[in-house]
């Protein structure tokens, strides 16, 4: 038995689906199966009931998914801990963000975390649509701003701000010459979606999946915001971005047009759960100063209460 066997068990026991647990996990459904039936193996019983219609806990199983939450969980913050004193304890923060990061407020807020910590390195990667959740799981970064919708009860996420979104619409397409368009112009169009690996709810909600209740026509599967321009210009597909993004990604091949009707886009700063490290605790107060002081540097922004 090993933590890995432990964390599949889990994360089988949260969804109930082989399917959507391998999926979050990133490992081949076939590969999750053999792990769970190694450890009901070596434990001597059954975890799971399966059927072809349903996964259940047995009630064995229920006892023991709750003492392996509460081992994992001491697990990830003895971990958290030790890494801190590995690194003099405040001595490096690793950072991750994807496309926009938090727009023009960025630098600021980056500003403001060198001037209180003069004594923290700050190390920045940059995350793609497939692999922002697994930078964080892994310890890649220690925090991230990414885009929501995320939903993995791993990651803490301190909402920010939110704001409207806009259609990026291939430049000699008619409705490029639209002053603004609605969910209904867009919903039969082929659009850029995020590539294998990418948190299902977030390549859905960029692609208007909650707003169609079925798969979209594929217009190109991307990994970038560049490679997603690309296929917009290119390959006559169409995506949705924040309004951050077009003040920052311009391509001659893309119009950016308002969406009347879609669900406006939030940005969070995300951390491994349980994370209450001294920099990353600073580092949630200079994003509050900031959101307090100029959240007006961005256009159309409400917002959110970070915790």
């Amino acid at each position: 038995m090993d933590t890995r066997q432990l964390l599949l068990a889990t994360r089988l026991a949260e969804t109930l689906h082989f399917g959507k647990a391998a999926e979050i996990e990133n490992i081949a459904q076939s590969g999750l199966s053999a792990q769970i039936a190694k450890l009901e193996s070596e434990l001597g019983f059954r975890l799971f009931e399966r059927t072809s219609h349903r996964v259940s806990l047995t009630e064995a199983g229920q006892a023991f998914i709750d003492q392996a939450r509460t081992l994992l969980g001491s697990m990830n913050n003895t971990i958290l801990e030790c890494r801190a004193l590995a690194e003099n304890s405040r001595g490096v923060l690793k950072l991750g963000f994807f496309g926009d990061a938090a727009g023009e407020l960025t630098h600021l807020i980056f500003t403001l975390f060198q001037q209180s910590n003069p004594g923290i390195r700050l190390v920045f990667t940059e995350l793609s649509m497939t692999n922002q959740v697994q930078a964080l799981i892994s310890g890649k970064v220690d925090a991230a701003l990414i885009r929501l919708p995320i939903c993995d009860p791993r990651l803490e996420l301190d909402v920010m701000f939110d704001e409207p979104r806009v259609a990026a619409v291939p430049a000699n397409h008619e409705m490029a010459h639209a002053s603004i368009l609605t969910i209904s112009d867009l919903i039969e169009q082929p659009f850029a979606v995020a590539g294998e690996g990418a948190p299902t709810e977030w390549a859905a909600y960029w692609s208007l999946g909650a707003e169609r209740h079925e798969a979209c026509r594929i217009g190109a599967y991307v990994q970038s915001i560049p490679e997603s321009l690309a296929a917009v210009a290119y390959s006559g597909a169409f995506d949705t971005f924040p309004l951050t993004a077009t003040r920052l990604f311009s391509h001659p091949g893309v119009r950016y047009v308002p969406l009347a009707d879609a669900p406006r886009s939030s940005l969070a700063l995300a951390t491994l759960a349980g994370n209450r490290s001294p920099s990353v605790r600073s580092l949630r107060r200079c994003v509050t100063d900031t959101l307090e002081s100029s959240l007006s540097c961005i256009p159309e922004a409400r917002r959110c209460e970070v915790a």
